[in-house]
């Protein structure tokens, strides 16, 4: 069994996301590769390497979860460890592929996350560029976990040709609140192409999010009937 994350560099001025790399469990051990076309694209703006892994060409392989990564995930230390691990709906048993996977990583000295990798029968996904939207802040107190979602291909996004819009409708009104992030858009647009069914939920909502370039963090859950 296989299970894999992206690595996702943002750049700094644009707060463009760029799918740059994969990381794979496997039985026996851990692999991590650069991936293109996006690692090309994140050169040309400012993109080096992850650190630790400086070789753009090589796949690294290892039994353990690479430390340069290791150190990502909370402290064991801390003492609100299970605190943190209960936010995340981790276990105390919880290996650290599952830490990585709930946390993605993030710290804030630097712009990586790791997210899972595109899976059709369900996604997750934190709503991007909602700081771009003035809906926000018009309809952000009615908000609530389970509230339904809509997607709406943004045709006119100069900056994306496979933009989605994340749209919440109330007493008739549709209101604007961000995107599907870049690293899953191709897929999902696909499949709303074809007309394939979805649902998409608010899964856990903070509406004053500690990201300075997000004005909430909403985290949805999509289903895709494919």
């Amino acid at each position: 069994m296989k299970d894999e994350l992206w690595l996702i560099w943002k750049e700094p001025i644009s707060r463009r996301r760029y799918k740059v790399g994969a990381l794979v469990k496997e039985s026996s051990k851990y692999k991590f590769y650069y991936v293109n076309p996006e690692l090309n694209d994140a050169k040309e703006v400012g993109f080096n390497y992850f650190p630790g892994f400086e070789d753009t060409s090589k796949i690294y392989e290892n039994e353990k979860l690479f430390i340069n990564i290791a150190t990502r995930l909370p402290n064991p230390a801390r003492p609100d460890y299970l605190e943190i691990l209960n936010c995340y709906n981790l276990e105390r048993d919880s290996d650290n592929f599952e830490i990585l996977k709930a946390t993605r990583g993030r710290i804030v000295t630097d712009n990586y996350e790791f997210v899972s990798a595109f899976e059709p029968n369900r996604v997750e996904f934190d709503v991007a560029g909602t700081n771009y939207c003035k809906d926000v802040e018009e309809c952000k107190n009615y908000l609530k976990i389970n509230d339904k979602l809509y997607l709406e291909h943004e045709l006119n996004n100069e900056k994306d040709n496979h933009a989605i819009k994340v749209i919440y409708e109330r007493n008739g009104n549709k209101y604007h609140l961000g995107y599907v992030p870049r690293y899953y858009s191709k897929e999902i647009l696909n499949e709303l192409n074809k007309g394939t069914e979805y649902s998409a939920m608010i899964q856990s909502l903070n509406l004053d999010s500690q990201l300075s370039d997000e004005k909430i963090t909403a985290k949805v859950k999509l289903i895709l009937d494919i």
